[in-house]
């Protein structure tokens, strides 16, 4: 089985008003990692939004993603469509792997919304809590500290998914026969 890494940006607004929108995917960023933690393909798209097609400035300033890519960007289902292209799925067996919960479940959210099967996606790993269990660790950290902890230095543009799926994929790779799907 090999790990499928990925990462999500999403529509999103200030703290105080984001209660009232629903979430999009906007850009997939993923790699292929082998059973040795050996790098073997990225994946990396942006995504026209359904709902809320206007990215907000809160936004644009936390992705660096503008406008105008966005209005180029193909729609979820076609995006979703090379990706399991590129991926080889249901071909090739995986161990879907995210930071948290969160990305899982906007896949999820964004295939309900576009009537599209889910059941691609599992098994499915969620690093950040299996780490943390198999750490004994109480208090939950974000990557960019268990990085650091684990002696690697964040690479590439913070809230861009293809490098933060890349500097996920440090941890998956340092700890390759620990992750139970």
């Amino acid at each position: 089985m090999k790990f499928l890494i990925f990462d999500l940006e999403a529509t999103c607004w200030e703290s105080h008003v984001s209660h009232l929108y629903q979430q999009e995917i906007i850009e997939i960023g993923a790699c292929i990692m082998n059973q040795y933690g050996e790098i073997e393909s990225t994946f990396s798209s942006l995504v026209k939004p359904n709902i809320h097609k206007f990215l907000s400035p809160y936004c644009k300033n936390l992705t660096q993603i503008n406008q105008e890519e966005i209005n180029k960007a193909k729609i979820f289902p076609e995006v979703l469509d090379r990706f399991l292209d590129w991926a080889d799925i249901p071909d090739v067996s995986y161990g879907f792997c995210a930071w948290g919960r969160a990305d899982y479940n906007l896949i999820l959210t964004d295939c309900k919304l576009h009537k599209l099967d889910s059941k691609w996606l599992i098994p499915y790993v969620d690093i950040k809590h299996q780490y943390h269990r198999n750490k004994e660790l109480n208090k939950l950290m974000g990557l960019d500290k268990v990085l650091k902890t684990n002696g690697f230095e964040f690479e590439g543009q913070h809230h861009r998914a293809l490098p933060d799926s890349l500097n996920l994929a440090k941890l998956v790779s340092k700890y390759v026969d620990e992750w139970v799907f």
